[in-house]
């Protein structure tokens, strides 16, 4: 009597994404594993597909992973917080009223003596708020200026809390854009901005959309490796 071998269970997950293609291919993105196969293709051999490529596949998520960690936004007196690319030093000090000052390459928080909750939380939440309000001068009057260098005109524009995306453009031409794009670097947080008035012209990510972008920001690709290394931004 014969048995038949067992495969182990995979270390990561996968998802399966079914197209037209006719390649199979492995992404990696934001620390999740996608296989991208065509319609015709079984469970068995995507199985045995990921299973040849799992030394690559741990190494990519190891490298993801740390590129994740190297990014991650502490909250403790010394680290440092990003800021329109810049790694500034955060410190807080108790004080009669809440506040946040930016002082050459500090960050420094005022708590009001009577917070009753843990520092650390609160200097958190006062940061976010202060970040908030930066991205609302600096992202929108920042919007304006590249759509009258492209002549690409939204109806609107607004800052939101986005968790899974960097930025947004609908139907009606109004553009969204995360707050968190204060934290990166201008040039990276313009490709963003620029991405976004592409999609009044263009409505999805055709290559005529993708040439767009290229006649606006020649180093777009750069900008995508940069925000997906810091892609632990928008669970901040």
């Amino acid at each position: 009597m014969s048995s038949q071998r067992l495969e182990a269970p995979l270390p990561f997950d996968y998802r399966i994404v079914r197209s037209h293609r006719r390649t199979a291919a492995i992404q990696i993105r934001a620390d999740a594993v996608e296989v991208r196969v065509p319609h015709w293709v079984g469970a068995d051999w995507i199985d045995g597909f990921v299973r040849s490529r799992e030394q690559w596949i741990r190494s990519r998520l190891a490298s993801v992973r740390a590129q994740r960690d190297a990014h991650l936004i502490e909250v403790a007196r010394g680290a440092r917080v990003p800021f329109r690319g810049q790694a500034l030093r955060l410190d807080w000090q108790p004080g009669a009223a809440a506040a946040v000052a930016h002082r050459d390459d500090r960050l420094e928080v005022t708590l009001s003596r009577r917070i009753r909750r843990p520092q650390e939380e609160v200097v958190a939440d006062q940061l976010r708020q202060w970040l908030q309000r930066q991205a609302t001068d600096i992202l929108c009057a920042r919007l304006w200026a590249l759509a009258a260098h492209t002549g690409l005109q939204p109806s609107g524009v607004s800052v939101r809390g986005f968790r899974r995306r960097w930025g947004s453009c609908d139907s009606r031409g109004r553009i969204a854009l995360n707050w968190r794009l204060v934290l990166a670097h201008p040039e990276a947080a313009d490709y963003v901005l620029i991405h976004e008035l592409c999609h009044l012209r263009h409505f999805d990510h055709s290559p005529r959309f993708w040439q767009l972008v290229a006649r606006h920001c020649a180093g777009y690709r750069q900008h995508q490796d940069y925000f997906r290394e810091r892609a632990c931004w928008l669970e901040w």
